[in-house]
């Protein structure tokens, strides 16, 4: 895996911070910082959304405020780690959550034979002002690329449901494709799985098919699950150099920002 520790030495010293901006603060930026949390200021300009330190594993970071029916808001904190293949002790959590949930559909002997990475998600949603309503789920992204046959499996503090999200999955929806929810504030984990990702998948080089994937928030739910009355705004996202030394150049590569949700990445095959 040397072209993995290649990557992760080219890193500057220390993390990367991720703020968004108020609407008068110009530009949002990203720079080296302590990766010590009780050095990471919060909320420095009223009106922005917290700033977010990513580790020095990080490929993604995203930023921005939520706002519910009520008035309350909220902070969303978005973390991408590089993708991790499936030998590696790092990646023993996602196996053990993908071969429990995916029973029947993707075991040990699948995930080794057909060359598994792991990218983990962090996602997180702050209440910063007013009591932030239970009762609003939100999608998570990543949600599961067929083109690419990659699992989707929520660790702790998110939920999946049985609720398509590409037409694809109209018959049947194995359980490895269900999409993950977030409900009320709160944080969580997602496991992104993807086959063949170590040799290159779908002749994308190493560890890069994390990039035609979308990540983020969304109240616009799966299936027949309808749509949170949940507003987005301010939202920032910022990629770390190992992100686009792994997959982050494509030509899909987007920000989509939208008042009904939040979401950066690639998308198609």
């Amino acid at each position: 895996m040397r072209i993995r520790s290649v990557a992760v030495a080219s890193l500057v010293a220390g993390g990367l911070l991720l703020t968004g901006c108020a609407p008068d603060s110009g530009e949002p930026t990203a720079t080296p910082t302590s990766t010590d949390p009780a050095a990471t200021p919060i909320d420095p300009t009223p009106g922005a959304p917290a700033q977010l330190v990513l580790p020095d594993d990080a490929v993604l970071g995203l930023v921005g405020i939520l706002t519910a029916p009520n008035g309350a808001t909220a902070d969303l904190a978005v973390t991408v780690q590089a993708s991790l293949p499936h030998m590696v002790p790092e990646a023993a959590d996602a196996i053990a959550a993908t071969v429990a949930w995916c029973a029947g559909e993707v075991d040990e002997a699948v995930i080794s034979g057909r060359g598994y990475t792991f990218t983990t998600v962090e996602v997180s949603v702050s209440p910063r002002e007013g009591d932030w309503p239970a009762d609003l789920p939100l999608l998570v992204y990543p949600v599961a690329n067929p083109q690419f046959g990659s699992t989707i499996v929520a660790g702790a503090g998110l939920r999946q449901v049985d609720e398509a999200t590409d037409p694809v999955f109209d018959d049947y929806l194995p359980r490895c494709q269900q999409p993950a929810v977030l409900d009320g504030a709160g944080d969580g984990i997602l496991y992104l799985g993807i086959p063949q990702d170590i040799s290159g998948a779908n002749d994308r080089p190493s560890f890069s098919a994390w990039a035609v994937h979308e990540f983020g928030l969304s109240a616009v739910l799966p299936g027949a699950m309808g749509e949170s009355d949940v507003v987005f705004s301010m939202c920032e996202s910022a990629l770390t150099p190992l992100g686009e030394e792994f997959g982050a150049s494509i030509d899909t590569w987007a920000d989509r920002f939208e008042s009904s949700g939040c979401t950066v990445g690639g998308s198609g095959a």
